[in-house]
């Protein structure tokens, strides 16, 4: 009796470790212990830092060490330029007009703005396809069969199935139109970020052409006070050689030359400089020459005032017809969060048959039926979710309230700068004719003695300067009348 009871209590238990499993528990109690008693000890264990076991997969092999430079392109593609057009196209690209359609067309930014529109129309696509059922098929084949221990087994068994499964949600609490109208309203808000990279890129190309024709002005005004600089070394040097000026004089005639013609070098290196800000702006390659038309005189007046100016900055303007879009956007999605959270009814069917290569008959299987899906928000995922939409549509109106603002200082402050640079133009405009008269004045009584070299010289200097000015403002009356336009939203004319 004792020996059949120790034979039942023998039966259940296992066979003896082996070394590699003894081995392993050790590794594992050791490890148990370092961590017990020094982590950091375990950690040095289990992850080190130098060996095989650090970086099995050599990482790190190509690393460059510390302060070495990376070269090579490491299979990276090369980048896309900007095509050189032909004689014909740039012939015709002198006016802003011109430059401002082929930037349109050539900008990478409007590009950029055009690929995110047509993202959004896939996402409303997407959103839309809620409306129709889901429809999936499934096909698939296995082996198998069963091995006994002891005894025949029985054959494998191949088996081929298809399924053909059909669901389609026949009502929820407004889940789906509010998943379009989210989609409708975002696809309304890239619409308006093209219509706002279109207006920025138009901005920049006339920034750029303004900024160009400016710098053009100026070499044109350094390389005339060049011609005059020599003039006035010229006199000064033949009344020194006729003993009717000292030395000094030709020296400060020569002076001013250099510094003349400093000013020259200056300038045309802004000029090249602007040229490629052009180019860039207008997607063109940095290194191809733009030859420009010169600005005209503005108007003596501004026929439109400014309440009108910042009316059709409300109305019309994309950046903050934009964020009202986003408004919309933020609207529908707590909607939908809260759709989320409802319960929904969907029609449910299965259609499918087994093939079995044995003796077992083939089965068909079928069901039809109404399911009803309840959300348990066990983890308050809904209702957070909804607090997090509600959130970010008083974020969205904020927004919406900061750029309404932020654009309707900018089109004050352009309005302000565009009438102070009409009038500080016709000033500058002043200044020039007062300054080449009096240059010339004092031009003839220096030769006759009635005035110094630092009277001519200070009266060229002051010629220089108004002409520079009057340049200036032009720049900066065509620089303000641009952001006007932009910041009111109006649509820049392609057409002329």
């Amino acid at each position: 009796m004792r020996s059949t009871i120790l034979n039942v209590l023998r039966l259940p238990m296992v066979s003896e470790p082996t070394p590699k499993e003894f081995s392993s528990c050790l590794v594992l109690f050791l490890v148990l212990c370092l961590s017990w008693s020094d982590p950091g000890l375990a950690r040095d264990f289990l992850y080190p830092a130098h060996g095989f076991f650090s970086d099995p997969w050599g990482t790190r092999e190509g690393l460059p060490t510390i302060g070495a430079y990376t070269t090579g392109r490491h299979g990276l593609p090369e980048p896309v330029l900007s095509g050189t057009p032909g004689l014909k196209v740039l012939a015709r690209l002198r006016s802003l007009p011109a430059l401002t359609n082929w930037a349109l067309l050539h900008n990478p930014q409007t590009a950029s703005a055009w690929a995110g529109l047509g993202a959004q129309a896939a996402a409303l696509g997407i959103a839309k396809g809620l409306w129709l059922p889901t429809v999936s098929v499934g096909i698939g084949g296995q082996r198998g069969g069963d091995i006994l221990s002891r005894g025949f087994s029985p054959p494998f068994t191949n088996t081929m199935n298809a399924t053909l499964s059909l669901n389609e949600v026949l009502y929820d609490f407004g889940q789906r139109a509010a998943a379009i109208s989210k989609a409708e309203s975002a696809v309304l808000v890239a619409r308006y970020e093209a219509n706002a990279a279109i207006q920025q890129v138009a901005l920049t190309v006339a920034n750029a052409y303004y900024a160009l024709a400016g710098a053009e002005a100026r070499v044109r005004v350094y390389r005339q006070g060049v011609k005059e600089a020599q003039t006035i070394y010229a006199d000064t040097r033949l009344q020194y050689r006729a003993h009717l000026k000292p030395i000094t004089d030709m020296y400060q005639a020569q002076t001013e030359r250099s510094q003349a013609r400093e000013q020259l070098v200056i300038a045309q290196g802004t000029e090249q400089s602007d040229r490629g800000a052009l180019a860039q702006a207008a997607g063109l390659p940095v290194g191809i020459h733009l030859p420009i038309g010169t600005l005209r005189s503005p108007r003596q007046r501004l026929s439109i005032g400014i309440r009108r100016w910042l009316r059709c900055a409300v109305r019309k303007n994309p950046s903050i017809l934009s964020e009202l879009a986003t408004i919309r956007e933020a609207h529908q999605a707590i909607f939908q969060a809260e759709a989320q959270g409802l319960p929904s009814i969907s029609l449910v069917g299965n259609l499918g048959q087994n093939q079995y290569q044995s003796q077992q008959p083939n089965v068909k299987i079928y069901s039809v039926g109404l399911q009803l899906n309840i959300p348990l928000d066990t983890n308050f995922t809904t209702e957070y979710q909804v607090q997090e939409d509600r959130a970010l549509y008083r974020q969205a109106h904020a927004q919406a309230r900061q750029e309404t603002d932020t654009i309707l200082l900018e089109v004050w402050q352009a309005y302000a700068g565009l009438k102070s640079a009409m009038g500080a133009y016709v000033n500058a405009q002043q200044q020039v004719i007062s300054a080449k008269n009096a240059l010339s004045g004092i031009r003839t009584e220096y030769r006759i003695g009635l005035a110094n070299i630092l009277e001519l010289i200070t009266a060229e200097q002051n010629l220089i300067q108004a002409r520079t000015t009057r340049a200036s403002e032009l720049a900066n009356y065509y620089e303000y009348q641009a952001d006007l336009y932009r910041y009111a939203g109006l649509i820049p004319d392609r057409g002329r």
